[in-house]
Formats: C-alpha cells, sequence, structure tokens
C-alpha cells in the first residue's frame, strides 16, 4: 500500500465514522507486523481510526499468523456464509486485485457485495501505476477509477473514485540502488522466464518508469434498494 493511498482510504473511513460502521472487515489483512513494522503507516493512519480495533475490526487474511482474526478463503462457500453472518457494514479490500485473473475479480466483485450489509461500505483499491510485485501470482492488472468501476463495481452506488498519487517512481527507486539497474538489464535478454512478468516491465519501462507511483481508489455504498 501506498502511504497517499492510506491517507484517502483514512479519509473515506472519517466520513462515515458518525454511523459506526462496525464490523469493519479487512480482506487481505496480512499480518500485524506487515501493518505496523512494515508498513506502519497502514496501522496508523487507518486501524488507529477506531478506538477499540479488537472489537471493531476482523483482519481476514486466507494465512494464519499474528494479527489475523480470520482465516479462510471466501471462494468456499460455506467460509462465505459464516462471513456474511458477521454483515460487515464496512469492507476494506486493498491490492487484492492485481493478483487475480479475470474470472477471479468478477467473482471477488459479486462475493464482496453478497456478504457486505445492507448500505454498508466498501473501500477498494488497487495498484495503478507500480511495477509488479514480487508476489509469483501477480496477474498485472491496473486500471484507472473509471474502468475498475465499471468492469467490476457497476453494481453498487459510487460515492467517490480516486487516482493516489506519490511523488516517487521506479526510475527514483533505480537511482538510489545503481547495482539493481545492472540486474534489470540483464533481464531483459531473459524473456523466457516468466515471460508474463517480462512483457509487463517491457511495457512498465517504455511507458511508465518514470512515472510517480500511484494507486486505483473507489469508494462504494449497497444501497438497499427494496
Amino acid at each position: 500500500m501506498l502511504v497517499e493511498e492510506s491517507i484517502w482510504i483514512a479519509e473515506k473511513i472519517k466520513e462515515i465514522l458518525p454511523e459506526e460502521p462496525f464490523p469493519v472487515l479487512n480482506i487481505g489483512s496480512s499480518t500485524l507486523v506487515y501493518r505496523t513494522k512494515k508498513q506502519p503507516f497502514i496501522q496508523n493512519n487507518i486501524f488507529n481510526l477506531f478506538l477499540d480495533e479488537k472489537k471493531q475490526v476482523i483482519h481476514l487474511d486466507m494465512k494464519e499468523d499474528e494479527g489475523i482474526d480470520l482465516v479462510g478463503d471466501l471462494s468456499d462457500e460455506n467460509f462465505r456464509n459464516e462471513v456474511k453472518k458477521l454483515k460487515p457494514k464496512l469492507i476494506l479490500c486493498n491490492n487484492i486485485l492485481m493478483y487475480l485473473n479475470k474470472n477471479t475479480r468478477k467473482e471477488l466483485s459479486k462475493i464482496l457485495f453478497e456478504i457486505l450489509a445492507e448500505n454498508g461500505y466498501l473501500i477498494i483499491t488497487n495498484s495503478l501505476v507500480f511495477p509488479p510485485s514480487p508476489d509469483p501470482v501477480e496477474a498485472y492488472y491496473r486500471a484507472t477509477p473509471e474502468k475498475m468501476y465499471k468492469s467490476l463495481f457497476a453494481n453498487f452506488y459510487l460515492i467517490d473514485q480516486n487516482i493516489a498519487k506519490t511523488e516517487y517512481s521506479f526510475y527514483k527507486f533505480l537511482q538510489s540502488k545503481p547495482k539493481l539497474i545492472l540486474i534489470k538489464l540483464l533481464r531483459l535478454f531473459m524473456p523466457w522466464y516468466k515471460s508474463k512478468e517480462w512483457w509487463f516491465m517491457m511495457k512498465y519501462y517504455l511507458s511508465g518508469i518514470k512515472k510517480n507511483y500511484s494507486a486505483t481508489c473507489l469508494f462504494l455504498k449497497k444501497e438497499n434498494n427494496g
């Protein structure tokens, strides 16, 4: 997550805190160490907003670790039904879509709508300008707010959208790590190794290497039409 992304998320949460949008379900939460040590701004900017995080926030992930309250896969119907019983009024789902293929992204959007309580809120973000993650399941999904909303979340009411922009780019990152430049140059001559990553990086080098990192952000509501 980008610092600027976390600030935008926090601003949206503040807008609805008077409504007491609890419980909050944080999907793909990762670990306590990740939220407080590796990227401490996540805890400082977002979860410190909740006066009693242990009672108000449920951190969900597919792996068991410290700081994860609920472990499971939302594609599993039985697990999904248990989550649905929690009636989350606010769901945070950040930087997950980029790891999912097209069909799984669409399935996740349906699942989020299903488990979210009526008149509940969804804050969902995804990398827009960013190099591929080292995670081996990266699907290289990057979409503007308009495209992401229309293709995946049009069944929600759109409250706000944003591109969270930074002042930092991959080009600046390479300048600070000259040894890495040689590695990246060698990688250019290895298109057969992780070919999807190679093609993504080629496109990124040609069009986005000097563009500052950014993230697509959507603030949505599941309206009660009944």
